[in-house]
């Protein structure tokens, strides 16, 4: 009885282990388990990563073009041509002597059928007891074109003993349109109140300059 017992537990214990065994025989060892795709087939190394420039090229500006346009040119030459001409001026202005210390156009002449202006300039040299020079200037004009015809110092009022206030011109004379008067105010020294002086100017013959007969 025994003996059969003992068969009897053999045979329970081969029919459970069977499918245990069946089971390790299927069941890969953690030794033998499947390489992952991975290992199996290695990937290739990676490139490295281009260049961002060479990945996505920016996009650059056009080269300006030596050429502008048109009306830009246009606009561009007037520019120059008007910033030339303000130079020009300018260096003129600054050419000018210091002593140079008033300049005035002070009326029209005609002579037949030329004509242009009277010009006048107050020039001072440096110094304490310097004198002012007083020129008067016959300028003729044609078009764009500017002459000066004669250029004469009064020299009586560099002899003035004392300040002039200021001067102006008299109207043009219908009669002879071709000469010019001036009336100065001058201060004497030490007084108070001004005197008037006049010139009278044509060109070509001697000036007259004095008190105010008027």
């Amino acid at each position: 009885m025994n003996r059969q017992l003992l068969l009897s537990t053999g045979l329970a214990l081969a029919l459970a282990l069977g499918p245990v065994a069946s089971l390790a025989q299927t069941t890969p060892s953690p030794d033998k388990a499947e390489t992952p795709a991975a290992e199996a087939a290695p990937a290739m190394a990676a490139e490295p990563a281009a260049p961002a420039d060479q990945i996505a090229p920016q996009a650059t500006q056009a080269p300006a073009s030596d050429t502008a346009p048109a009306g830009q040119a246009e606009a561009t030459g007037k520019t120059a041509e008007a910033g030339s001409s303000a130079t020009d001026i300018a260096s003129v202005v600054e050419g000018l002597t210091p002593m140079v210390q008033d300049v005035q156009i002070v009326g029209p002449w005609t002579n037949g059928d030329r004509q242009g202006v009277w010009r006048t300039v107050i020039a001072q040299p440096s110094g304490e007891n310097a004198k002012s020079h007083f020129f008067v200037q016959q300028i003729e004009t044609k078009g764009t074109d500017y002459t000066v015809l004669s250029t004469t110092e009064i020299t009586e009022i560099s002899k003035v003993d004392g300040a002039i206030l200021g001067y102006r011109a008299d109207e043009p004379s219908d009669v002879d349109p071709n000469s010019l008067m001036l009336f100065f105010e001058i201060v004497p020294t030490g007084a108070e109140l001004s005197e008037t002086y006049e010139l009278r100017f044509h060109p070509g013959q001697p000036y007259d300059f004095g008190p105010s007969t008027n």
